[in-house]
């Protein structure tokens, strides 16, 4: 009898699970009693349609149906804990499937009946077309909260299928407890996980807004300057007139002075339904680019995206049509190929990372057009005090750097950020994370730690975090956007807590540096290790979830050359400062040999670098003061030095001296001054070293 489209699965125990693997049921294909249905569709569990010529599951949806996600499912929640890992393959077989997502295999975490987390197998119409093919979820954690995890066999498209042969295990136990004696930390200067990492830094949105010299000089670059990060996603606009595109290539030259990778993506994005429409567009882009690139010199833009997370219309819609996403990438690369415009491709920005199915689809159907790939996560699954969100995370990026690296490619967090708030503020929506302004704020910078540490040890290429900076208040009448390091409303441009955690990874875990392979006894204990390239400059970070300060051994592997500095960011005591200079460091740690004590305090994160110089910059001469309309303006010679980073100001208060501002600038207006006053200026360079 001809079926439209058909889904058959038979389930039993398979053999050879692989080392630390662990079948949780097995099933009988005869016995299918098991599995349940929803939705609306036909469902039956016909005999000698399985791979294995067995009973399996089958369902259709008939021509004139709407697919509405009908699927067999089973239920599992005997002896699951959090943090528990599971595996999950069904082999698939389709006819007549004419629509994607097709046949595909869904894992989802339930807490009572609401979802808590989910991964997918890839999906796509083509998934068992030409015959029975393997779909697979390697690596997904049971969440902590989570009651039920839930195995769905799912068919959304008109036709019938076949699924067989279901595999359940589980790969690994949740954070075993420490087990006692020494915590050691040991550094493989010789085992290296990526020879050319990139960096760890921001998404950049503050060109697209209009703002003044001086915010830009005492705040947005001088900032920047400080936090020196080697790697930006940024935001780009196809509608930008000359003038705009003006001022985006001299901050992007900024960039490229700090040694900044700039990988550019589209917000809004034209839909261009035609061929030609495409080619069109793809022009009008690689006109841009051209323009940066070799009319500007800004050769620091090495990466380009259709659009902010598969977006076209409306938010994430072309994760349902990736044909679409790939015939804009051809013309773009066939564009770009004809310009010999050395800008690469990355696919496909998808978020969250249960959306990094369409990653695989990439590398499978567009990896010829494709330099590297990419995705975001916002971790909305774990709280902060959740230990089990680390190696979670690991486990994700584990499998997507698998499949970049199977086709000789990078992989690229282009966003990643702490759990999203999804409310309504002064009647406007508010896109900021969640924790601002509670108590818990604070270690937000410590899951941020911990995705970076993570990102380092799986092989990640460059890694933003949302964002750089606040949108201005005035952004849009019903929408804003208050994720930055910093805030931008009015003239409050205050830090945040993260902004003296995560702007010290940034300044330190820069490209290109070589990640080493790093271990810990203690699962509490995470770090991360990176060689500078160019001299060999060591960085290693760590993060103490324990409740308790511990001590460390730390072996480096070789002699660190010179005192590590060692920063300390403690979320019970977070820093600040009123215009958001670093913190010197607490202490120099000095190894005898190879090996170094280090004390880790309760949930903290610790920075220790040889990546410094301990010359001081030059004095700052020739400071004077003239009128201002309100105040005083300060001004000085400029300073002679390589590694410059900015200048600080201050103002005489009797025998004390008061800091006034800071600023990449020489000169700076101090709105309290007066002519009388007595000013001093001090030259700070990239290592924080500030003048006499």
């Amino acid at each position: 009898m001809h079926r439209i489209a058909a889904v058959a699965v038979a389930l039993s125990l398979v053999p050879g699970l692989g080392s630390g693997a662990e079948m949780i049921a097995s099933w009988d294909s005869a016995d299918l009693g098991a599995w349940r249905t929803r939705g609306q569709a036909e469902f039956a569990k016909p005999a000698g349609e399985g791979r294995t010529g067995k009973r399996c599951l089958e369902i259709q949806v008939g021509p004139g149906g709407k697919p509405n996600y009908p699927q067999f499912y089973r239920d599992f929640r005997a002896g699951i804990a959090a943090g528990d890992r599971f595996r999950v393959k069904v082999d698939v077989r389709g006819e007549g499937v004419s629509q994607d997502p097709g046949a595909y295999l869904a894992l989802e975490f339930l807490q009572g009946g609401r979802r808590v987390g989910i991964a997918h197998s890839q999906t796509g119409k083509a998934n068992g077309a030409k015959g029975w093919e393997t779909l697979n979820v390697p690596n997904a954690t049971f969440p902590r909260g989570a009651t039920t995890m839930r195995v769905s066999l799912i068919l959304h498209a008109q036709g019938t299928a076949w699924f067989d042969n279901v595999r359940v295990e589980r790969i690994g136990r949740g954070i075993q407890p420490f087990a006692g004696g020494q915590r050691t930390v040991r550094v493989s200067p010789q085992d290296v996980i990526h020879s050319r990492f990139g960096g760890v830094g921001y998404h950049v949105f503050y060109h697209c807004h209009e703002t003044t010299p001086a915010h830009l000089n005492e705040v947005i670059l001088k900032r920047w300057r400080e936090l020196n990060p080697s790697f930006a996603r940024v935001t780009h606009s196809w509608s930008w007139d000359e003038a705009k595109m003006a001022y985006v290539a001299e901050q992007m030259k900024v960039w490229r002075r700090t040694g900044t990778e700039v990988y550019l993506t589209t917000w809004g994005p034209p839909d261009c339904p035609t061929e030609a429409s495409r080619q069109a567009y793809a022009k009008r882009v690689a006109d841009m680019l051209e323009y940066f690139v070799v009319e500007q010199g800004c050769t620091n833009l090495k990466t380009f995206c259709l659009t902010n997370e598969l977006s076209l219309k409306s938010w994430g819609s072309l994760r349902s049509d990736l044909p679409k996403f790939r015939a804009y990438h051809q013309a773009f690369a066939d564009e770009f190929s004809a310009r010999k415009l050395p800008v690469g491709l990355l696919a496909t920005d998808a978020a969250p990372s249960a959306s990094w199915h369409t990653i695989e689809w990439a590398a499978r159907n567009m990896d010829d057009i494709t330099a590297v790939y990419g995705g975001h996560h916002y971790i909305n699954e774990y709280a902060l005090a959740d230990a089990n969100f680390q190696p979670w995370f690991r486990q994700r990026l584990d499998w997507a750097t698998g499949i970049a690296r199977a086709k000789g490619k990078d992989f690229i967090i282009g966003e990643f950020g702490a759990k999203q708030a999804r409310n309504t503020v002064k009647g406007k929506r508010n896109d900021a994370c969640i924790y601002w302004g509670t108590e818990e704020e604070p270690f937000v910078a410590i899951q941020l730690a911990e995705a970076v540490i993570a990102a380092l040890n799986a092989g990640v290429y460059a890694l933003g975090n949302w964002t750089f900076a606040d949108f201005p208040d005035e952004y849009r009448s019903n929408y804003q956007n208050k994720w930055g390091l910093f805030k931008w409303a009015g003239t409050d441009y205050s830090t945040r807590p993260h902004y003296y955690s995560y702007g010290l990874l940034t300044k330190y875990l820069r490209g290109p540096g070589r990640v080493l392979r790093v271990a810990s006894n203690d699962p509490l204990v995470r770090v991360a290790a990176l060689a500078r390239e160019s001299d060999g400059a060591l960085t290693v970070v760590l993060v103490n979830r324990n409740p308790e300060q511990v001590r460390i051994e730390l072996d480096l592997g070789r002699q660190s050359g010179r005192p590590l500095r060692r920063y300390v960011y403690d979320p019970h005591r977070p820093p600040h400062h009123p215009f958001g200079d670093l913190p010197e460091p607490d202490a120099l740690a000095a190894a005898d040999g190879p090996r170094l004590e280090v004390a880790l305090p309760a949930m903290s994160q610790i920075l220790l670098t040889s990546a410094y110089e301990s010359e001081l910059p030059p004095v700052v001469v020739g400071v004077s003061v003239a009128p201002s309309a309100k105040g005083a303006r300060v001004s000085w010679h400029p300073v002679d030095a390589a590694d410059l980073c900015y200048y600080r100001a201050y103002r005489a208060q009797g025998a004390a001296w008061k800091q006034v501002g800071s600023t990449i600038a020489t000169s700076l207006r101090d709105p309290d001054g007066a002519l009388d006053d007595r000013y001093r200026v001090v030259a700070v360079d990239q290592s924080g070293n500030a003048s006499k």
